[in-house]
């Protein structure tokens, strides 16, 4: 029997998965490479982590296809976008990745402020400290001694493909997150790389999503147990995988992905971009077809935070999310007032304020640790469903949302998200919807299935389908929160109130 393995790095976690050639995970193999936060906004992982874990994983995969008798057909890869790691000639990082929620070059990033419209324009996004092309400007500028040593500047996803195939190479998706592709042409755009002085031969070469990039290498067979030359497919970015994998193809649905940044993404068949740049516009892994982004760029992330750092003791057992969830399942709704805006590594969509900070707001003495995990789902899903309008505006009206990532796994946060967004949240059996998109862009290329439609249908049939109805007693009181958070932000924003916090400091 034939099988497809996917390869899905991501920012807390990375893992392998077995799939029949029905889209059937059979095996699954994960280990946590957890990024470096430092107090003063950066943000870095060690890109040999990465390689210890791809191989470690893939060999898992490989044991378990020849104990089940199957033969795997190719290697799809997606991962996190948008971070930067320097190399040389032989794919050796100079430095260690810089990742996609790092701050350092927020400062810079607002002194080309005033080319945001430009940008904007050609790009679909908006020039952030979460986009590769400012991190690539700041490493020439602040890191000669790397910079004069750099071959190519790649993303975790590239660092991945060379690792498999030696080929420096990625897909029009992940380009599209770096600040420099043109979005009409599909290439690196000669002005921009001006801007943001980054040369072209720097950058990988381009291919569309869901190529044969390359065969492994005998290295990476020998380590993993997987046969020499075995096809290396570019998937697409972990966003459009997972939006592949939900069965984004119109504008009548919209999709949440929610792990450690939360994504809501509507679906256009061309290039769709908010007058107010409030919302990112990026290749899909659908031919032919666009995604409009919106993102929070801290959520699962506040929760583990919130409980690894606020809720342990020196005595008892550790609390685990379990228990976390049922207290913050036993508050009401709205917590009393309580409100938490998620923005512990700045803002993204709709404000996408770098400078922005998380904050818990109206405590109390009776305030309680249920109240507090709550407050941070509810913030979450209040700051998705701004957003959520946003992309109805570019996209049409979305009837109903469907929900994957690992924050999903909580029938608590689907339930809020739904009250929130007033409208149907659907959940389905696979919420790990990143490692499915690829493995649907595979049996495509490969040709076990002729379009995208038809392999979702094939890879989710006779699968289970969860659905979670608006409460209609909670409408108002979480109208007069997105009102009450969206106030709270604007009011901490204002410069007088910025530059008083930061010499406070």
């Amino acid at each position: 029997m034939k099988a497809i393995i996917t390869v899905d790095i991501g920012t807390s976690s990375s893992r392998a998965t077995l799939y029949d050639a029905c889209g059937h995970a059979v095996h699954l193999a994960q280990r946590e490479n957890l990024p470096v936060f430092f107090d003063d906004g950066r943000v870095e992982q060690d890109p040999l982590l990465w390689q210890q874990v791809v191989s470690s994983t893939l060999q898992s995969c490989a044991q378990a296809a020849s104990a089940k008798g199957l033969e795997p057909l190719c290697i799809a890869v997606t991962a996190s976008r948008s971070s930067v790691i320097p190399v040389d000639d032989q794919g050796t990082p100079l430095h260690p990745a810089i990742m996609w929620q790092d701050r350092r070059s927020a400062d810079m990033a607002q002194a080309m402020s005033d080319s945001n419209a430009w940008v904007y324009g050609k790009t679909g996004l908006k020039i952030s400290p979460v986009f590769s092309a400012i991190k690539m400007r700041w490493l020439r500028q602040h890191r000669a001694d790397i910079w004069s040593k750099t071959h190519k500047l790649l993303g975790i996803q590239d660092w991945a493909l060379h690792l498999l195939t030696g080929r420096f190479v990625t897909d029009h998706s992940f380009a599209s997150r770096t600040n420099l592709l043109n979005l009409e042409t599909r290439s690196w755009d000669a002005e921009l790389l001006e801007l943001f002085e980054v040369p072209a031969s720097m950058l990988c070469e381009l291919v569309a999503p869901g190529s044969v990039v390359g065969g492994l290498t005998h290295a990476l067979a020998g380590a993993t147990g997987l046969p020499a030359g075995l096809p290396v497919i570019s998937a697409a970015g972990d966003q459009q995988c997972a939006a592949l994998g939900l069965g984004l193809f119109s504008g009548e649905r919209a999709v949440c992905n929610a792990g450690t940044g939360s994504y809501l993404i509507g679906h256009s068949a061309k290039p769709a971009l908010d007058a107010g740049m409030r919302l990112a516009c990026n290749v899909s892994a659908v031919p032919n077809a666009y995604i409009v982004e919106a993102a929070v760029l801290t959520s699962g992330t506040i929760y583990r935070w919130f409980k690894e750092s606020l809720c342990q003791s020196n005595v008892g057992p550790e609390l685990s999310f379990e228990q976390l969830n049922a207290e913050a399942a036993s508050a009401a709704a709205g917590c009393n007032g309580l409100l938490a805006l998620p923005h512990f590594k700045g803002s993204g969509s709709p404000y996408w304020d770098a400078q922005a900070r998380g904050v818990f707001f109206n405590l109390t003495l009776g305030t309680t640790r249920g109240e507090m995990a709550r407050a941070i789902l509810e913030g979450i899903a209040i700051e998705m469903q701004a957003s959520l309008e946003l992309v109805e505006n570019l996209c049409g009206a979305v009837q109903s949302v469907t929900v994957s990532g690992g924050m999903s796994k909580s029938d608590l946060f689907n339930q809020i998200q739904s009250d929130v967004f007033e409208r149907p949240v659907l959940r389905l059996d696979n919420t790990e919807a990143t490692s499915l998109g690829a493995w649907i862009a595979a049996a495509v290329t490969l040709g076990i299935e002729a379009s995208y439609p038809a392999a979702f249908l094939r890879a989710h049939s006779g699968s289970r389908s969860f659905r979670y109805e608006p409460d209609p007693a909670n409408a108002g009181v979480y109208a007069q929160r997105r009102a009450q958070s969206h106030a709270l932000y604007q009011a901490l924003a204002t410069p007088a109130l910025r530059e008083l916090l930061k010499t406070s400091d």
